[in-house]
């Protein structure tokens, strides 16, 4: 496998890690899951830096916190919500299911780099897990889980250059027993995995893997399928590794790259793809372009932002992509039916964006920008240093903008345009963490 510019830079953050942990410690479908969420009270949760934080916005408080004693210098990771469960994981291994309104812990596990197989660990006198190995092996997680049905489906990492092994896991959601795990072909396992015709598909650099979603078994899809008999021939891989969140409407499969070049996979009832000769070496993603129902490539686009998030809305799949001559970077909306751009919206800067509902929301952490799905800009608002945003922008049930600074939690009326601190807390945004925050109403 080639390594690319950004695939190499994925390394880097993957070792970095590694390294991090171990100076600090020698110094020191249809309706979505989140959609049917049952909140108490009207409430944002927030990660960051290792720590669960359910803010009652009617009483403006803490309802309950959690933090894990392994994860506080930062947390690469998203959660991810169903009903009243609250799933986390950590770089650290741990996968820890919360009550959301209570914060009770009703399941948690701790993955070693075993993968399918043993998994050995290091303890202290007192039976707990040690905290300099587990340091050595983080990160273990670098995703965001898969609630779906009855399961919890996510996907491990791993150091490169460690004999860990990363694998795809399959947990019960109510009682977080472990359904089976399956090995992955590379490390860079970092999007949430999607669920297609009740298969379950990861991306992995320039791989994508199917599983069946009950046993968890290896499938083919109708690609090239005999590199091990061909000494010569190549594994069924992308160009470029596809470092983008995968989205299915349940007809297609949409893969983004790296260099924001999208691709529509439409599989039959069988669940294989329009050509299906799994003996031809030729019968691959990088070689057979028949196997796409469309691609997508714009020659003003350079890479796929670094987050790689993508949305469904509508008809439309949204991505937020750097461009070539233009500092600027830019959200785009694709055509889902024919791969087509149906427009693109330049903005000073995003450090993050995100849907909410039928908005659209960005900040290049000084100004918030609030666009329409169709790509207008409705509101451009700066902030001042107090009010300046270190996390996503959630949009409330008034319409309003809340959102985490370093100094708490804030609400910005869009009425009014006035800025008001709901809770004093002390926040930090750094680069190895991934600060989420969601607002829920009460349901």
């Amino acid at each position: 496998m080639i390594l690319k510019t950004n695939l190499k830079k994925s390394i880097a953050k993957l070792m970095l890690a590694g390294v991090t942990s171990t100076l600090l410690f020698s110094s020191c479908s249809n309706q979505s899951a989140e959609e049917k969420t049952i909140a108490d009270h009207e409430t944002l949760i927030v990660s960051t830096h290792g720590k669960v934080m359910n803010i009652n916005l009617e009483q403006n408080k803490i309802q309950w916190q959690f933090q894990s004693k392994y994860n506080s210098e930062g947390n690469r990771n998203l959660f991810s919500l169903s009903d009243s469960l609250l799933v986390q994981p950590f770089e650290s291994g741990e996968l820890i299911a919360f009550n959301l309104n209570t914060g009770k812990i009703l399941w948690q596990e701790h993955i070693l780099g075993g993968g399918g197989g043993n998994e050995d660990a290091v303890a202290t006198a007192d039976g707990q897990l040690d905290t300099a190995f587990v340091n050595s092996k983080k990160p273990l997680f670098m995703t965001q889980p898969l609630i779906a049905g009855n399961s919890v489906y996510i996907s491990s990492t791993n150091q490169p250059q460690s004999s860990d092994v990363p694998a795809l896991y399959n947990f019960n959601k109510k009682t977080g027993e472990k359904m089976w795990v399956e090995n992955l072909p590379t490390v860079f396992n970092l999007f949430k995995p999607v669920l297609h015709n009740d298969f379950v598909f990861v991306n992995s650099a320039v791989y994508l893997n199917m599983y069946s979603k009950n046993e968890g078994t290896n499938t083919s899809y109708g690609v090239f399928d005999g590199a091990d008999e061909l000494p010569n021939a190549e594994k069924s891989q992308f160009v470029n590794p596809i470092y983008v969140q995968m989205q299915s409407d349940g007809k297609k499969l949409y893969v983004g790259d790296e260099n924001g070049k999208f691709y529509a996979l439409h599989f039959d009832s069988k669940n294989s793809l329009p050509v299906s000769d799994i003996t031809d070496p030729n019968n691959t993603f990088a070689k057979n372009p028949k196997l796409f129902d469309w691609v997508f490539e714009d020659a003003s686009i350079s890479s796929i932002q670094e987050d790689g998030n993508t949305y469904i809305y509508d008809n439309y799949i949204l991505a937020c992509v750097n461009q070539k001559d233009k500092t600027q970077p830019a959200i785009i909306a694709i055509d889902k039916s024919n791969g087509k751009l149906k427009w693109k919206t330049e903005l000073k800067g995003i450090e993050e964006w995100r849907l909410v509902g039928d908005k659209i929301t960005a900040t290049d952490g000084e100004l918030i920008y609030l666009l329409n799905t169709d790509g207008k800009i409705v509101s451009t608002i700066k902030t001042e240093k107090q009010f300046a945003p270190i996390s996503n922008i959630e949009i409330d049930k008034n319409e309003d903008l809340i959102y985490a600074t370093e100094q708490g939690i804030v609400k910005y009326d869009v009425k009014t345009k006035k800025f008001a601190m709901l809770l004093k807390q002390t926040f930090k945004k750094e680069y190895h963490d991934y600060f989420q925050v969601k607002y829920l109403n009460k349901k």
